[in-house]
């Protein structure tokens, strides 16, 4: 009976994954028909009255979408991810129904309008509040909540880049921090289901056009190593400039739904700028069909693609990673909504490209092919930035379609991603948590004791004291029931301190002839009966006790419970129980309550 229960539920959860991945790769292949519409729509400014429109319609976006995320849905703002995190780690999956119909109707505007962003971040949020939804629709645990929320994440990015592989790992390193805490399978299906679909529906095709690349050299080792350096520290300056440049902006006295406003002016600035620098440098990016956007903004897959095939000159490289940087940072900053994937993407491609370049003139032998540069800089620069080297090296390969780069990959990746976490403990994704005092504690454990509650180990119905009794009639209690600690309960029933033997010490005779009200403490430690052990323990050694009166926050005068330190050993043995029975990490639990009574 057991073993077909467990199969039964490892079937539905199988099933609703795919479930999650048919929903997720339509919503993927929506969203991209819908940034194409809102392109499409946006560029008939400029094409109307000419160079000035690039400066409008950034403005203009902003505008849109500060209405929206302002009124309907302030978790839209921003690139998305972290919000994803915070709702797995500390809010059990939950995300609300319409997070992903405004974030995606609020993205496409941002950058269809010309916001330097991408769409991962708003994909990823979308397949995640999908997951979450058909969650709750249903009335999933929080463990099953969480899988399909996983799902969800990895399904958007598997459709949105055509890496089933990459999407899946993506889902699972990023969000999740590991594999322990739900079931892998789901996950794969539902990346595999939604990059078929997408497929199916706009064809299968790598996400950028790259020649067929070589390792050319085992010197050039050496300066892939370079590179990882190079990158790792360059992540670091991109995310502390991120926040950097956001800070300047919440610093600005002007309603939070201007901010988008002035950011789209300064991105719409940036662009007529860019339009008249393209000339100059002779860039021409590839567009595939999709409407003409300078560079810079958008999600900047035409300069990557031309970036790729070596058209793009060394000093265009350069400027226009810099300025990528910046516009991405005053669009995201200023309150607008996208992804940071593919701007760091577009980054790590030029400084890459610009590497290669500058090598390929000084030692032309050595360096025949400068663009497996800047391929290898977009997974090296990520790698330090979001902190997910295995990803990186995948999703590059799968996007790219070239597998022959796997050592290049590997020695440049692995490298920023040791700088990087040398210099910043946090990625740009939990930097942006962490600003907010969230920590996320990444791994396959937490603490067993976060999981027990204090209503699971409490003692109900302890032996009170009453204030008017005397040290020997307390001595013989303590005969008794052989504790040493007690709740002092008054003739009303209403808890009014805490003993302890060691109050009972007399230093003069005439002391004993003290009552329990002379002795005991008032300022005793009250607490609900929902708070977490590993907080209560926390709170117990910060004020160097060993016990608290467990109280209903609603009366907190009258007790439900007492718990004691050894309690402690109670509710570790519960949850190591637990994670025997169920095979999942303990994840983190909101902070202890504490019933403030004065």
């Amino acid at each position: 009976m057991l073993e077909s229960g467990i199969m039964r539920q490892q079937v539905r959860i199988y099933s609703l994954g795919a479930v999650v991945g048919v929903v997720s790769g339509l919503v993927a292949v929506g969203f991209r028909w819908l940034i194409f519409g809102t392109s499409t729509l946006f560029v008939l400014v400029p094409q109307q009255v000419g160079i000035w429109g690039w400066f409008v319609i950034p403005a203009l976006g902003g505008l849109l979408v500060g209405f929206i995320v302002q009124n309907y849905a302030p978790e839209a703002k921003g690139h998305g991810v972290p919000e994803i995190m915070d709702a797995y780690s500390f809010r059990g999956g939950r995300i609300r129904m319409r997070v992903p119909l405004l974030k995606s109707l609020a993205s496409a505007i941002c950058i269809g309008s010309g916001g330097s962003c991408g769409r991962e971040g708003p994909i990823a949020q979308i397949g995640s509040g999908v997951g979450s939804t058909i969650a709750g629709a249903l009335k999933l645990d929080k463990r099953m909540t969480k899988t399909l929320v996983v799902c969800g994440v990895a399904s958007g990015i598997a459709a949105t880049f055509n890496a089933p592989l990459g999407g899946t790992l993506f889902g699972i390193e990023v969000i999740a921090g590991g594999i322990v805490g739900f079931s892998i399978i789901p996950v794969i299906l539902s990346s595999v289901v939604a990059t078929a679909l997408a497929n199916a529906l706009l064809g299968s095709q790598p996400s950028f056009q790259a020649p067929i690349l070589f390792l050319n050299n085992y010197f050039e080792l050496i300066l892939y190593l370079m590179l990882g350096v190079l990158l790792g520290i360059a992540s670091v300056i991109w995310t502390r400039g991120f926040y950097a440049i956001e800070d300047l902006y919440e610093r600005l006295k002007v309603p939070k739904h201007i901010l988008p406003v002035i950011g789209g002016l300064m991105i719409g600035l940036l662009a007529v700028i860019v339009v008249l620098m393209e000339g100059s440098f002779s860039y021409a990016g590839i567009f595939n069909g999709n409407p003409y956007f300078p560079a810079i903004i958008g999600v900047g897959y035409a300069f990557m693609d031309a970036a790729l095939i070596g058209s793009v000159s060394l000093a265009a490289l350069i400027v226009f990673g810099l300025l990528k940087a910046l516009a991405t940072s005053m669009t995201l900053g200023s309150g607008g909504s996208g992804g940071v994937f593919a701007p760091t993407l577009f980054i790590g491609t030029a400084l890459g490209g610009a590497f290669g370049a500058a090598f390929s003139i000084l030692l032309p032998g050595i360096v025949p092919q400068p663009v497996g540069f800047a391929v290898v800089g977009m997974a090296a620069l990520f790698a330090g930035t979001g902190r997910a080297p295995i990803t990186c090296i995948v999703i590059i390969m799968e996007m790219t379609t070239d597998y022959s780069m796997i050592l290049p990959l590997m020695i440049a990746v692995s490298t920023s991603f040791l700088v990087a976490s040398s210099i910043e403990e946090e990625s740009i994704y939990t930097l942006k948590l962490s600003r907010r005092g969230v920590r996320l504690r990444r791994g396959f454990y937490i603490g067993a004791l976060k999981e027990a509650k204090v209503a699971e180990v409490m003692t109900e119905n302890p032996t009170a004291l009453n204030p008017e009794m005397t040290r020997d009639q307390v001595l013989r209690i303590v005969d008794e029931t052989q504790h040493t600690k007690f709740p002092v309960v008054d003739v009303d029933g209403l808890v009014v301190g805490t003993l302890i033997t060691e109050d009972l010490f007399c230093e003069r005779d005439d002391d004993c002839e003290l009552l329990v009200k002379d002795v005991m403490s008032t300022d005793f430690l009250h607490i609900s009966p929902d708070s977490s052990m590993d907080s209560v323990l926390h709170v117990m050694l910060e004020r160097n006790e060993g016990h608290a009166v467990v109280v209903d926050p609603r009366i907190p005068n009258v007790m439900v419970g007492f718990i004691t330190k050894a309690d402690v050993l109670k509710a570790y043995e519960l949850a190591i129980v637990r994670l025997r029975e169920e095979g999942e990490t303990i994840e983190a639990i909101d902070p202890l309550d504490v019933i403030d009574v004065t």
